[in-house]
């Protein structure tokens, strides 16, 4: 099986398969293909593929090079969870190495050793750091 890691911008991503991986998630939102082609026009979204099928996505909102939010990292349940998470975030974080603050709340599994904050209540980590260029590579 061959795994492939590339933006959106380089290996253009289809909406319908973004909304398959999407409803696979318990707190998936509704949306449409139609907002989905949107979402894929704005921002930053890369994909991870084996072989010819996406199995994973991110993507983060930013406001220039102040500072991104990264909204989504969905993998196919089929798939190692944290390992492709890593790789999407860590993917991501290369195309916002200008940004100056990133922000990104997941699953604690999805970044280890990387300056952030254990949420307890909720079982998630905050992730806050002011050099994403700093955060291409685990510390």
């Amino acid at each position: 099986m061959s795994i492939q890691i590339a933006f959106h911008h380089e290996r253009p991503i289809s909406p319908a398969a973004i909304l398959s991986l999407c409803n696979q998630q318990a707190a998936a939102d509704a949306r449409t293909i139609a907002q989905t082609e949107l979402m894929l026009q704005e921002g930053l979204t890369v994909g991870v593929w084996a072989d010819q099928q996406l199995i994973g996505f991110s993507r983060a909102v930013t406001v220039g090079r102040l500072c991104a939010y990264i909204k989504e990292v969905v993998v196919d349940k089929r798939y190692p969870q944290a390992r492709i998470g890593q790789k999407l975030i860590n993917h991501l974080l290369k195309g916002l190495e200008q940004v100056e603050i990133i922000h990104l709340l997941c699953a604690r599994d999805l970044l280890t050793d990387r300056g952030t904050d254990t949420r307890k209540d909720t079982g998630t980590w905050l992730f806050q750091h002011k050099k994403a260029s700093d955060l291409s590579s685990p510390a």
